[in-house]
């Protein structure tokens, strides 16, 4: 492999890291920088307490909007599963006495056409 003679217009690393000690003509110099005007520590720092303050309360109305959408949703259920199973319950209750009551209705009026159709002897 032959050598190419060495470049003189590539920087050495060192050069690039440590910059040109005199400025080349060569190279256009960097338009100067404005500082920006300096603000008011009030313009410059945002008044974080009021922010997080906005943005706690915003949170909590988003929230407690959906709390108390799930709240509904789950009572309902719960509510709807507690009565199903109350009338579950009831209806056998209320099953048997209405048994109990046709029973009893039925025997009374029995016995009282019996006693028309055969009335007792003296």
């Amino acid at each position: 492999m032959s050598q190419q003679p060495f470049d003189q217009g590539i920087p050495l690393l060192t050069e690039v890291l440590l910059g040109p000690e005199v400025p080349d003509p060569a190279v256009p110099a960097a338009p100067a920088v404005e500082e920006a005007p300096v603000l008011p520590p009030s313009i410059v720092q945002p008044d974080w307490d009021a922010i997080e303050q906005r943005l706690t309360q915003r949170i909590l109305h988003q929230v407690q909007g959906k709390i108390d959408h799930l709240l509904e949703e789950r009572i309902a259920h719960v509510l709807q599963t507690a009565l199903q199973n109350a009338l579950i319950g009831m209806r056998g209750a209320l099953r048997e006495d209405l048994q109990q009551s046709l029973e009893q209705i039925v025997a009374h009026a029995v016995s009282h056409e019996l006693g028309h159709l055969h009335p007792p002897a003296h």
